[in-house]
């Protein structure tokens, strides 16, 4: 037994001599090798462990050296992506979209959920912002949903679904999609704004982020803007069928009828059968008076489609415009088998009555029916207004300037009202206004041609001779083959003291075989140069044969006979003049007072 206790003495003082040497050396560090033994071995110990309490030791940290720590990384969805993708994808034109997926250089087996997200977005810029290009292929299906996903369902459901934490760009742009869509909500435009904008402070370049910027500037109206954005998503040596067509819309609105016809020049190249292009660009000829190029346009349309009702009105339109008034009759009446109601079908219809059929009644009786219809239709009215005003008829109890006022009222730029007003005024012979009216006109960035001669004839009346002149070289130098501004130049030479200029432009126009309706205006203006009154009259019946219907060579012979007191004969050419005009309130007065001569 004694043996056995001083072994296990034995064995315990050798495992606390062993603890006291691992405890010095956890302390102090390593010792100098001459150290051979431990002082205090021969003193009683005790254990310590992890678990009991120690006393900590307070430290001094103010001459020591901070650690820096680097601040923890906010890691993008997308990160993992080709930095290459993902910025082909940002420009986000179809060029762009295109070398993206061709950045992808492995099997689609081995994409991420990120570049399988990277991909279905860049289907969508392509689909929804530039439905003619073709669709990009081999687009992986997506296996797991995500915020990016969530985001496109929407947007292509109509639906403004934005992140108020925002901080990528594909967080900002993606929402803006919507802008693609036919959603007639509006309350989002604001929101959208300042996210293409946020977009574009991180890739100016971004092609997508123009355009979309361009499309809800077209919305908003604000077309000068939205024409800026097109501008820079438009792409070196690329043309974009949206992005033009937007733009050109843009320039129409803007009235910038010359840059609408460069663009769709590009346009009609490259895509000659495009059904949109070709109505655009028969619009714009329309618009700009190119009525052979918007009959051209207008056919290739119903080539395609021939039960387009919407062309079969507008080429009826370009008909009236060009006096072709059977054939225009013709494309109405299948018109109104389906639409004998609608605004532009009326207006038609009752040009159709007062300037091919004569019929003034059933004029005025067509747009009272329209005005029913239509009150507050700004076309309607103003055709009514110029109606009233031509003819000197009452529509609805009210003359061409009171009913011009009523637009006038709402919009006291609007350039047809002041032009009809202008008209009014001069037909009434109140030239002091018919100028202030017309001057107001001719201050607005864009009058038309008729404009512009209604101008010059005020100008003309009020006495205003040399700006008649200077406009009227304007109009002939711009379409110097153009009937009305050919008639108009001589007028103005004749009235202005250039006789000898237009006397010598007279014979050699009248040299040229000109048609019967221009052979009949230079031998009427002609018969004011002559010497004779004989002459004179020789002049206005040749060209009364030309034109038997010329008001102004009729009316000339009943005032050269009314001075000569040949009253019958007089009376007989004014008759011709009244029946051509039945409302014309002075000619109607004319008559009475010759009546009474005769008898």
């Amino acid at each position: 037994m004694l043996k056995g206790h001083k072994t296990v003495s034995l064995y315990k003082y050798i495992f606390i001599l062993l603890t006291a040497v691992v405890t010095g050396l956890s302390v102090s560090g390593c010792q100098s090798s001459k150290q051979e033994t431990v002082a205090g071995a021969d003193k009683k110990m005790t254990a310590s462990y992890a678990g009991e309490e120690k006393e900590e030791t307070p430290v001094d940290l103010e001459n020591s050296t901070p650690i820096k720590v680097e601040p923890k990384k906010n890691v993008s969805f997308f990160s993992s992506a080709d930095d290459e993708v993902i910025k082909e994808i940002k420009i986000g034109s179809p060029q762009a979209l295109r070398r993206a997926v061709l950045k992808f250089k492995k099997a689609q087996i081995d994409f991420s959920e990120s570049e399988i997200t990277l991909y279905n977005i860049a289907q969508a810029f392509m689909t929804m912002a530039y439905p003619s290009e073709k669709p990009l292929e081999n687009v992986p299906q997506v296996k797991k949903t995500n915020n990016y996903i969530g985001m496109l369902n929407s947007a292509k459901s109509g639906i403004y679904e934005y992140n108020p934490e925002a901080k990528e760009f594909f967080d900002y742009v993606i929402p803006c999609l919507v802008l693609c869509t036919s959603t007639v909500k509006t309350d989002y435009y604001d929101s959208a704004e300042r996210a293409l904008n946020a977009a574009l402070s991180k890739n100016s370049d971004s092609v997508l982020c123009n355009y979309l910027l361009g499309k809800l500037y077209v919305k908003k109206g604000e077309y000068a803007k939205a024409i800026s954005c097109f501008d820079k998503a438009t792409e070196t040596n690329a043309i974009v069928f949206e992005i033009l067509f937007e733009k050109a819309n843009c320039l129409i609105k803007l009235k910038k009828y010359d840059q609408v016809s460069a663009i769709l020049d590009k346009l009609v190249i490259q895509f000659p059968s495009d059904v949109k292009i070709l109505k655009l660009y028969a619009t714009t000829a329309f618009l700009m008076n190119d009525y052979q190029k918007a009959e051209q346009y207008a056919s290739l349309v119903l080539q395609q489609n021939p039960s387009d009702l919407e062309f079969i009105l507008f080429r009826a339109k370009i008909f009236v415009e060009t006096a072709e008034y059977l054939k225009a009759s013709a494309l109405l009446d299948v018109y109104s088998k389906t639409y004998p109601d609608k605004n532009e079908y009326l207006l038609l219809r009752a040009r159709i009555q007062k300037e091919w059929n004569k019929n003034l009644n059933a004029a005025v009786a067509t747009i009272e029916h329209a005005l029913t219809l239509y009150p507050s239709d700004i076309d309607v009215i103003l055709y009514a207004a110029e109606l009233a005003s031509e003819t000197g008829a009452k529509i609805n109890g009210k003359n061409g300037g009171e009913l011009a006022a009523v637009i006038l009222a709402e919009d006291s730029s609007n350039q047809k009202a002041l032009r009809v007003s202008a008209q009014s005024y001069f037909k009434e012979e109140n030239y002091s206004q018919a100028y202030a009216m017309s001057k107001r006109m001719m201050g607005l960035p864009y009058v038309p041609q008729e404009g512009i001669l209604l101008h010059i004839k005020i100008c003309l009346a009020a006495k205003y001779n040399e700006e008649a002149w200077k406009y009227a070289v304007s109009v002939y130098e711009k379409n110097n083959t153009d009937p009305l501004a050919i008639q108009t130049y001589i007028d103005v030479m004749r009235k202005t003291g250039r006789t000898a200029a237009a006397s010598r432009m007279i014979n050699n126009l009248l040299s040229s075989n000109p048609s019967a309706s221009m052979k009949s205006y230079l031998l009427y203006e002609r018969s004011f140069l002559q010497g004779t009154e004989n002459a004179q009259l020789a002049d206005l019946r040749s060209s009364l044969i030309a034109n038997p219907r010329n008001s102004e060579a009729l009316f000339r012979m009943y005032q050269i006979y009314y001075n000569r007191k040949d009253y019958k004969k007089a009376q007989y050419y004014l008759k011709q003049v009244v029946s051509l005009n039945p409302n014309n309130e002075k000619y109607i007065k004319l008559n009475a007072e010759i009546e009474a001569l005769v008898k």
